[in-house]
């Protein structure tokens, strides 16, 4: 947030471990201002917040199983900017902006680039739509079903 050139706000969700050292950081580079800090939400509650948000911000280093707080972010119709780590690219097929893992510098222009074109921003919004569609449930059970008798008959 420090270092964007345009007056984002950021929303953190949750009580991770790094909360209470995100919170100092934030005091120490003067964006305490522009961050909302919330504890822990139940899934229909943050689906329902989701709704208030103008893009999703997924900045982990670490590797995920699936990510499917991608595709639910997705399925609300938010543009999501990403670490861009091995396999995340592959969910999104191109529906997302993806990041260097840890490089605050480019997340900063990612972030002032969607809020600057926001033909992009609604271009994105459409994608995350259209892609998190291929992970409903009817979908995936069918291609779970394909992918299960090819491999045991």
């Amino acid at each position: 947030m420090a270092l964007t050139d345009e007056p984002h706000r950021l929303t953190v969700i949750g009580n991770g471990s790094l909360r209470e050292h995100l919170e100092h950081r934030a005091v120490e580079l003067g964006v305490r201002d522009r961050i909302h800090f919330e504890g822990h939400l139940p899934r229909a509650e943050l689906w329902s917040r989701l709704t208030d948000f103008d893009a999703f911000l997924f900045t982990t280093r670490g590797l995920e199983a699936f990510g499917l707080v991608l595709i639910e972010a997705q399925a609300h119709g938010l543009p999501v900017v990403y670490s861009d780590l091995p396999g995340v690219g592959d969910i999104l097929e191109g529906s997302g902006i993806p990041n260097p893992p840890g490089d605050p510098s480019s997340l900063a222009v990612a972030l002032d680039e969607l809020g600057q074109n926001s033909h992009r921003c609604e271009a994105l919004a459409t994608a995350s739509l259209i892609n998190a569609r291929r992970y409903n449930i009817t979908t995936t059970g069918r291609l779970l079903r394909e992918l299960t008798l090819r491999v045991t008959f």
